[in-house]
């Protein structure tokens, strides 16, 4: 009673300090102590429904309640925003984190099948928390024995006459009272998605009609929020049967109970706690841990009648109840217990908050005296309802989810985790490829311009040496060109025909002959020094190009297969073309020789030189002209072909210098190839490494949006699930 007194006092007064705290320090005896004079005596006789003075005395529930902002409800709907909206963001970084990851996939082998495929697990798992969320609520379930006020107690809540009430067994099914967005209320069955007439809910829950439902089945009841300040708070009620139609407790607990935050037991004032009521809510304790239960001793209105007995009548009922709560069921102590009962007349509630709804007075609507400290119960009831309920709800509802998003954010960072380390293993692994191409690249070049130099040097003493020793032989032949001519054999005749003839295959012969002995002193030295040069090249420049590129590039280079053949042309037919011989008789005595000789001597010799005469005119024969005309011929080449050594040389070691030329060019392009491969492959080097580094920077910010998620869901838990 001590407990009820000070409860009331703290909601006339508005206080709710130390007062409030130490309302059950008190005994019973405060109660029996109080004289006509104290303070509770005055309470009591400034409360009587008397007129004028019970109008007066009676607060407006506007001054009694807090605003819909700062109701405890509000702590449940900001909670339920605030987890959306981090769901929301977890569902977005889930998303984000996902197509990277398959982007990665694809890309590179850094993430494996199973480890994509539970990435894309996530996207699955928090669409389905974010839909859970969306039906999250606060439930309340009352139950009691048939016609105790359950639907009364709902609809005095609600402010509104929802669900059938009335004297004997009205309520045949569960009906769950939850608000709509809509303006039209509207009540649909289970399994079915029809939605009906609210007024339907008499032939649908009504124990009096017909048409009844199992007593297990359930009628949900839109409601519109906007005609109820607790289902705009996202609060749902759910009406049972009494607990004495049925001994199915076990499937009405695991269909209806087990996400409920708060139990309602709706008592008889006029009666005792039954068994049945009592063996409900033990098997309730049995299947959920620590509920949160509520009594209401509900129809105390009728104690009125019988003032001498209502104080020993309420006080056995709530030393009945708190011994149920700490002693039986063990869900609370005393102190809670205590808060936790409540005296009441839900019919009273009710009409007095239809009359303040027509704009009447609250005590238009009271049934007996001692209205406004029922009212202000049934007030106190609804303002630790509405904390407790919110709290429960917070925990039971999101401290789930909240760890549930941690375990995502962190199983999903550990994640990436790994994966930003795999790829710092490969960049770096990329990054030292890079490096020895690099160091590869610059060495080449480096070598490239060392053996260029080198072998141009090589080519220009090579050249040298090829011109002076053909120079050298060629002038050697020419020296021995008598000989040559001499071994030319072919029959003489001074007819011009005949002549031309000869001269032709002469230069022939000649030229053959020049071409056989120059190609017998030259070719074969002057092509190991070519062969050998023409190795040394090679060797050195495939030591510039890796083996599997040199294969790759070898198959695609068109390689010389014959070997080197020096070319000489002398072409002695054009050489000698204007050569003239003189087969005229010439006695090599003449006029000229005679004038040297003199006259004197003329006569003695005169003799002697007839002879001679005659001697070399009857000598004069085909041999003779061949002869003459041999060396003539050997004269005249002898001149020309020196004036070609120079030529000759030249152009014999142009042809090596083209052939060491175009091998070297061969071979640099085999170089540049590989070089080209080699920086190709830089850059395939580069674009990888520069998606790598892209690569780990997205997977900074994504570990760092793990971390701000996590932060998150800390305050989120401080603010609303382990409040200071």
């Amino acid at each position: 009673m001590a407990a009820y007194l000070n409860r009331t006092i703290s909601l006339v007064t508005g206080q709710t300090g130390p007062a409030d705290d130490d309302r059950h320090a008190s005994s019973t005896d405060t109660v029996d102590k109080s004289g006509p004079g104290s303070p509770l005596s005055r309470l009591n006789s400034s409360l009587q429904p008397s007129g004028s003075t019970l109008a007066a005395n009676l607060l407006p529930e506007s001054r009694l309640y807090q605003s819909n902002d700062k109701s405890p409800l509000q702590i449940f709907v900001r909670a339920k925003k605030k987890i959306n909206d981090i769901y929301g963001e977890i569902e977005e970084y889930v998303h984000e984190t996902t197509t990277f990851i398959n982007a990665l996939h694809a890309e590179a082998e850094i993430v494996d099948k199973a480890e994509r495929e539970l990435f894309e697990s996530y996207v699955y798992k928090v669409a389905a928390i974010r839909e859970v969320l969306q039906r999250d609520h606060m439930k309340v379930a009352f139950f009691g024995r048939t016609s105790n006020g359950k639907s009364s107690v709902i609809n005095a809540m609600l402010r509104e006459k929802i669900l059938p009430s009335g004297i004997g067994h009205t309520t045949n099914c569960f009906c769950q009272v939850e608000g709509s967005n809509g303006g039209e209320a509207y009540l649909m069955t289970e399994g079915s998605e029809e939605k009906l007439n609210v007024v339907n809910i008499k032939q649908l829950a009504n124990a009096l009609c017909q048409e009844k439902l199992c007593e297990s089945s359930l009628v949900r009841i839109f409601w519109p929020r906007e005609r109820c300040s607790l289902l705009r708070d996202d609060v749902v009620f759910v009406d049972s049967p009494g607990v004495d139609v049925s001994a199915n407790l076990d499937d009405w607990i695991d269909n209806h109970c087990l996400n409920a935050d708060v139990f309602v037991l709706v008592l008889n004032a006029e009666s005792t706690m039954t068994r049945a009521e009592k063996q409900f809510f033990h098997t309730v304790s049995q299947k959920l841990s620590k509920p949160n239960i509520f009594i209401l001793n509900n129809r105390w209105d009728a104690s009125a009648n019988e003032p001498e007995c209502q104080e020993s009548v309420k006080s056995q009922h709530t030393e009945r109840c708190i011994d149920f709560l700490t002693k039986e069921l063990k869900v609370s102590n005393e102190k809670e217990a205590a808060e936790r009962v409540f005296f009441v007349s839900a019919r009273e509630t009710l009409q007095a908050r239809i009359e303040e709804a027509k704009g009447n007075p609250p005590h238009m609507g009271a049934i007996a005296e001692g209205f406004q400290i029922r009212y202000f119960e049934f007030q106190d009831f609804e303002r630790k309802f509405e904390e407790c309920i919110s709290q429960s709800a917070v925990k039971t509802k999101f401290q789930q989810h909240s760890s549930r998003g941690k375990s995502v954010s962190g199983d999903m960072k550990s994640m990436l985790d790994n994966i930003y380390e795999r790829i710092t293993i490969f960049r770096n692994l990329k990054q030292d490829q890079k490096n020895l191409l690099t160091e590869r690249i610059q060495g080449t070049e480096t070598q490239m311009m060392q053996v260029t130099r080198e072998m141009k040097m090589k080519i220009h003493n090579m050249v040298e040496e090829v011109e002076e020793k053909v120079s050298k032989a060629l002038n050697e032949e020419i020296w021995r060109l008598g000989v040559l001519i001499d071994e030319f054999n072919m029959p003489f005749h001074p007819e011009r025909l005949v002549l031309n003839i000869y001269k032709k295959e002469l230069n022939a012969h000649v030229e053959s002959g020049l071409g056989s002995n120059l190609r017998a002193r030259l070719s074969m030295a002057l092509a190991m020094n070519v062969e050998s040069a023409q190795t040394e090249m090679t060797d050195r420049m495939h030591a510039l190009v890796p083996n599997e590129q040199l294969l790759a590039t070898s198959t695609k280079m068109v390689v010389r297969t014959q070997p080197f053949e020096m070319l000489y042309s002398l072409n002695c037919q054009n050489l000698c073309a204007d050569f003239q011989e003189d087969l005229e008789f010439k006695f090599s005595w003449g006029i000229t020789m005679l004038k040297t000789i003199g006259w004197r001597v003329l006569v003695g010799v005169g003799a002697l030189y007839g002879c001679i005469y005659l001697y070399e005119r009857l000598s004069w024969t085909n041999s003779a002209k061949e002869r003459t005309f041999k060396s003539q011929y050997v004269r005249h080449a002898t001149k020309k072909l020196k004036m070609i050594v120079d030529l000759t040389s030249a152009n014999c070691s142009h042809q090596v210098q083209q052939e060491l030329s175009s091998t070297f060019a061969r071979l640099c392009r085999t170089v540049d190839t590989a070089t080209t491969d080699m920086n190709d492959e830089l850059k395939t080097l580069d674009s990888q490494l520069n998606i790598l580094e892209a690569n780990q920077k997205q997977l900074k910010l994504l570990r760092n949006k793990a971390n701000y998620i996590q932060n998150e869901l800390d305050i989120f838990e401080h603010n609303y699930i382990s409040p200071q």
